[in-house]
């Protein structure tokens, strides 16, 4: 197994998994998306709403808010030596009093939110809570708890993950000599994948063709010599991660491989203790 990073930015991280099969490349994305633990808003004492929503359509904006997570500190309350009361070692505490003194309508966001530990606040202060008009108020305190997006949405720890076959097209150059259409094929690929020197000249693929292809075939469908052979490596993928900033991309790999060997070891234990009776 092994990794090429084709792209990393600060929500984006592109690269290209080898030597694994689908099976494993499926399950190394379900993992990401719905085992990885991170923190989220779980519980709201709401003490004054002044707003023009519920109490519970407030919790429910609050728990969708992304909020950075630190795993190497936080427990997972159920096995925090606390026994889940919510001690500092499995809960962060965010409160939010704001009162509009002003003749104008505010904005509360998610920037008016106070943590008790720095580190533990919204990816963002801009996201926007609840509008509070002249002499209104909002005043609550939330409880914010590590948990799994398998269990809960709101605990999701990336935005999105796909992935697609790694491509393989090829060119035969004999038949594209015969083609008397210089070349039909090249105007249905959306991509742009191919390049033509000339009129005359025959078509040839961009060095980096494959970070673009989406395997639509219309090339191979359009070409009227059949010149263009498109397939894809079975054991080679390329991932595409969206993150909306509540882990590093390098912790949700790490964080990924550690789960998925514990999942391993355990299936491989469980296989051991099975007794299979044989007719």
């Amino acid at each position: 197994m092994s990794i090429e990073i084709i792209e990393k930015g600060d929500r984006l991280y592109r690269f290209v998994l080898s030597d694994v099969s689908i099976e494993m490349a499926n399950a190394f994305r379900r993992i990401i998306l719905i085992e990885i633990p991170v923190m989220a808003i779980d519980e709201v004492i709401m003490l004054r709403n002044d707003s023009p929503l519920y109490d519970e359509i407030l919790t429910h904006r609050l728990a969708m808010i992304p909020i950075i997570t630190d795993l190497k500190i936080y427990n997972f309350q159920q096995e925090c030596s606390c026994g889940g009361a919510g001690c500092s070692l499995c809960s962060v505490t965010l409160t939010c009093d704001v009162k509009n003194d002003t003749d104008e309508i505010i904005l509360v966001t998610s920037g008016d939110l106070i943590s008790n530990d720095p580190k533990i606040v919204p990816v963002s202060p801009n996201i926007p809570i609840v509008k509070l008009e002249h002499g209104s108020s909002l005043t609550f305190e939330a409880f914010a708890v590590l948990g799994r997006a398998k269990d809960h949405a709101k605990f999701q720890s990336v935005a999105a993950i796909a992935y697609k076959f790694y491509p393989k097209i090829e060119i035969d150059e004999r038949k594209c000599e015969k083609c008397t259409q210089k070349c039909i094929a090249l105007k249905y690929c959306s991509k742009e994948l191919f390049e033509v020197e000339t009129e005359e000249s025959n078509p040839k693929l961009i060095p980096d063709f494959w970070k673009h292809c989406n395997l639509c075939e219309a090339c191979y469908r359009e070409c009227p010599e059949g010149a263009i052979k498109v397939e894809w490596d079975d054991n080679k993928f390329i991932f595409s991660i969206e993150s909306d900033g509540v882990l590093p991309f390098d912790t949700l790999l790490n964080k990924s491989w550690e789960i998925f060997r514990e999942k391993i070891d355990d299936f491989k234990e469980q296989l051991k203790n099975l007794e299979i009776e044989i007719e």
